[in-house]
């Protein structure tokens, strides 16, 4: 009988020991998972911050860009130009948004680029819109996310889906300036207001915030 008392107290005992393993190791654990998400928080508001910077550049730069390809007789692309410029402004006011709801500060900036010929300007439009899509906000994004800011993530999502758009609208254009099609370039442009999606010709609603075409910005 005493053996059988002595049998089950280690049986207990040990059960007592792998508890206690058990809830300092899910403490342990609970611990990195709020230490990785508090540093995936500061990460995102530092992220959108700099993504407001280039919003906001990318502004300026495309109006600059706009006047310069009808500087060059290229009317068509500078109406794309002047609807690539409101869909990052869009971008832009959405991200500070996010930056403020989190109490952080609005980056001061002053925007700085370099304006050559039209063909050139689009060369660099490619390569920067193509950054931004497969780079830049995808792993924004990501951080946003494991951080848990709904907001962020939406803003973010919206400027990588669009800069999408504007990488194919401005690889069409210098197709068609390198084959003297710009004839058949869209003579219209329509934004929508909440996310800054770009069309050429306006759909029922918007594909990404499923706006109303009717609140769509109209460029001609």
């Amino acid at each position: 009988m005493k053996k059988l008392f002595n049998a089950y107290s280690l049986l207990f005992a040990s059960s007592i020991v792998l508890m206690v393993s058990c809830e300092n190791k899910k403490t342990t654990t609970d611990t990195m998972t709020t230490k990785q998400h508090m540093e995936a928080e500061a990460k995102t508001i530092e992220n959108m911050q700099s993504a407001y910077k280039g919003e906001v550049t990318a502004v300026a730069k495309y109006a600059a860009f706009s006047k310069k390809a009808e500087e060059e007789g290229y009317h068509k692309i500078a109406l794309l130009y002047n609807a690539v410029s409101a869909a990052e402004n869009i971008h832009s006011m959405n991200h500070k948004v996010v930056i403020e709801d989190a109490g952080a500060t609005v980056p001061s900036i002053k925007p700085e680029f370099t304006v050559k010929t039209t063909k050139e300007n689009l060369h660099d439009d490619i390569e920067g819109e193509a950054y931004e899509a497969t780079a830049m906000y995808p792993e924004f994004l990501k951080t946003a996310e494991t951080a848990g800011n709904e907001i962020a993530s939406l803003s973010l999502t919206y400027a990588l889906k669009t800069e999408k758009k504007h990488k194919f609208f401005f690889e069409q254009v210098l197709g068609d300036i390198n084959s003297n099609t710009l004839n058949s370039m869209p003579s219209t442009y329509f934004v929508c207001p909440v996310c800054g999606n770009t069309y050429s010709t306006a759909p029922k609603h918007c594909d990404f915030s499923l706006t109303d075409r009717i609140k769509f910005i109209k460029f001609e």
